[in-house]
């Protein structure tokens, strides 16, 4: 396959997101500018591979493949391999959930979560995202990224981040982020669930690029100023071992 044509596949892939389960061949050809009998090759070569199936009606939706795909980025992401054990380990000893979190682009995405035997199951899991403005995670994420990203970001979302706090303008903002970046944790109330406090740390990878966020959240009515401490510490030296291991020359 050409280069051209590798992009227009990703990008019908790209077209199933959110409320878009299932896409019709006019809605594909419509949404990328292209002629229907060029969508319908590229959709019987899809199809084919099982990356899209066809539905009882004249429509595509997301296929098996995707599904083995998700199996095999559980079973073989480094950060998973990393973290996975010690988000595991926070469940057994505390009362709360256990997230690990990959960055892309102004957003994370959940790539594995765990949870302690009584704590009520939340709606954000594997394959979930979220951007990258309020809350434990998106704190953390915003301190490690260069300051350009840092000022596109503050660029594009100033309304909503002057208005939440975080800062009238990009030196308030930027300033702010400094403490969270010289703590490496941080920790964030009511950003998931309302009844719910977060706290993350970063997990960085060779020359400190920014992979993700281990993050665990515990319900607030049991929050005491003692295990927040507890927590944040824990935290804080799961996000540094974690670094440490996936920085290591391979």
């Amino acid at each position: 396959m050409t280069a051209l044509s590798t992009q227009t596949t990703l990008m019908i892939l790209d077209l199933f997101q959110g409320p878009h389960g299932e896409l019709s061949t006019e809605d594909i050809s419509a949404a990328l500018g292209k002629p229907i009998s060029t969508c319908y090759r590229y959709l019987k070569v899809m199809s084919d591979m099982g990356y899209l199936v066809s539905t009882s009606g004249s429509g595509y939706s997301l296929g098996p493949k995707i599904m083995l795909l998700g199996y095999h980025l559980r079973q073989n992401d480094p950060v998973i391999a990393v973290a996975g054990k010690h988000a595991d380990s926070m469940v057994r000893a505390f009362h709360g959930t256990a997230t690990i979190n990959r960055v892309f682009r102004q957003s994370f995405i959940c790539i594995y979560t765990t949870h302690s035997k009584s704590e009520k199951r939340t709606s954000f899991g594997p394959g979930d995202s979220m951007p990258i403005l309020f809350g434990a995670n998106a704190m953390v994420i915003q301190a490690f990224l260069s300051r350009h990203l840092q000022k596109k970001l503050y660029d594009e979302n100033q309304e909503k981040l002057a208005a939440g706090g975080r800062g009238a303008t990009f030196q308030e903002f930027k300033d702010n982020l400094a403490a969270v970046r010289q703590a490496r944790v941080w920790k964030v109330d009511g950003a998931l669930r309302a009844d719910s406090s977060g706290i993350a740390a970063p997990l960085l990878g060779p020359k400190g690029l920014l992979l993700g966020t281990f993050s665990f959240s515990v319900p607030t009515e049991i929050l005491t100023p003692e295990l927040e401490e507890t927590l944040k510490l824990r935290v804080h030296e799961i996000g540094i071992r974690v670094s440490e291991e996936l920085g290591r020359p391979a």
